[in-house]
């Protein structure tokens, strides 16, 4: 196993940039044998990694069920929902379509793919980066993964599980973590890499840039919003919102933080408005919210109290929910925008029609990822209108937001295409819808 974990050997000394260098050189060295095996072989290897995980006694899900809850704060329940879309989204099927839609004209010959790859990973949603690290193996790149300091035990479970049941990938991929932002390592790391694949937060990803990486791939904060026709404002839609709200606490880019609802009356939207409220209210038992830090505490309290205080003052906002903290809905007729403060709390804006929620999202123009939407099909059209205008790369049906396919354009990136070439794959018409 090619792999360095000051976790799983904590007595070791840490990561050197000798150490890092070496580490780097050994999995680049690979290459050469992953590159011989044919895309057949590939996703026969990556297809066996996931049912591997799929399995109802899989030594890894478990281990990920008891540590992630402890790193992450979301509940187990959470981490198995996160773990089962994550999977069953990298079966065979799924890389072979998404091979043959991307790279079915690529010549590996005239083009090599990148000799190494380095996925810099995120902790604030499970699983995040794991799409980019099975993408990387599966167009011929050899990957070093480094994951964030928060949330360790996922990407060296990753690891770990490609080792162990596709051992003809062992070369090819390794764990290497160190404290980003650590200048010599990270300056390393960026040298040593012909592609970097790196998530979080915008500052993150300067510094990162600033090192002067080859090529950079950069997967920023963006959020996801909920699209809703008027005939499908009902209980039903309301929990499952909810229930795409909660998983993990409006943290990832998938998760939706404003709700676009097309108007029957104002008392059904604000009918819908407290139901969505009370679905919230009732999750937190199943699905309990993830310990907040006094920051973020103060800063939900401050978002709640200044939208209640708004309202008093005369302005068109409800706030259904938000005693104490709590999850909230705030029904915004303004005509200025109102940005959750996330820790679940939904922003929801009536508009007259599915169209007119284009200029509402005009504001937030390079930030949307996904748009989960809940209507009939014969109005799938205009959703897709709506999706194409506001830059989304994700249209799906709502409860399927937080469960994307392998193919999804994350930040308008083709997964493989973009890896092998030097180009975007950015959108500039309407997602499918999936």
């Amino acid at each position: 196993m090619i792999a360095y974990d000051e976790r799983l050997a904590p007595t070791r000394a840490p990561l050197t940039t000798g150490r890092l260098r070496a580490l780097a050189q050994a999995v680049r060295a690979g290459g050469n044998d992953l590159r011989a095996l044919t895309p057949e072989a590939r996703i026969a290897a990556l297809d066996r990694v996931a049912a591997s995980w799929l399995t109802a006694d899989s030594p890894w899900r478990r281990q990920a069920l008891s540590e992630l809850p402890m790193s992450t704060g979301y509940p187990e329940p959470a981490i198995a929902v996160a773990l089962t879309n994550l999977w069953q989204a990298l079966r065979a099927p799924d890389l072979a379509a998404t091979l043959a839609a991307e790279l079915a004209d690529h010549d590996p010959h005239a083009t090599p793919p990148p000799g190494l790859a380095l996925h810099v990973l995120a902790g604030n949603v499970p699983g995040v980066g794991v799409f980019g690290v099975i993408a990387a193996l599966l167009a011929g790149i050899p990957s070093l993964v480094k994951p964030a300091a928060r949330e360790p035990f996922l990407p060296a479970l990753l690891v770990d599980s490609i080792v162990s049941v596709a051992p003809e990938l062992r070369r090819v991929v390794a764990l290497a973590p160190w404290r980003g932002g650590t200048a010599e390592l990270d300056s390393t790391a960026a040298r040593e890499a012909d592609l970097v694949l790196a998530y979080g937060r915008e500052a993150t990803l300067d510094a990162l840039a600033a090192r002067g990486p080859r090529r950079l791939l950069r997967f920023g904060q963006r959020l996801s919003l909920a699209l809703i026709a008027r005939n499908a404002a009902t209980p039903a839609t309301a929990a499952t919102l909810a229930r795409q709200t909660a998983l993990f606490d409006q943290q990832g880019c998938l998760s939706p933080q404003i709700v676009c609802l097309e108007e029957s009356s104002p008392a059904e939207t604000d009918r819908f408005a407290a139901t969505l409220a009370d679905e919230l209210a009732a999750l937190e038992h199943e699905l309990p919210r993830a310990p907040l830090t006094l920051g973020e505490s103060a800063t939900v309290w401050r978002f709640v109290e200044q939208q209640r205080w708004r309202a008093q003052e005369g302005d068109a906002i409800v706030v259904h929910g938000g005693v104490d903290g709590r999850p909230s809905v705030v029904c915004n007729r303004t005509s200025g925008i109102v940005m959750s403060p996330t820790f679940r709390h939904l922003v929801l804006v009536p508009v007259p029609t599915l169209a007119d929620a284009e200029p509402v999202l005009r504001p937030l123009a390079g930030m949307i990822e996904g748009i989960g939407y809940a209507g009939p099909l014969d109005r799938l059209a205009e959703a897709s209108d709506v999706a194409a205008r506001a830059g989304a790369h994700r249209l799906c049906p709502l409860e399927r937001l937080q469960a994307p396919p392998f193919a999804w354009r994350q930040s308008g990136y083709g997964r493989l295409a973009s890896l092998v070439a030097d180009e975007t794959g950015r959108l500039d018409t309407a997602p499918a819808y999936a």
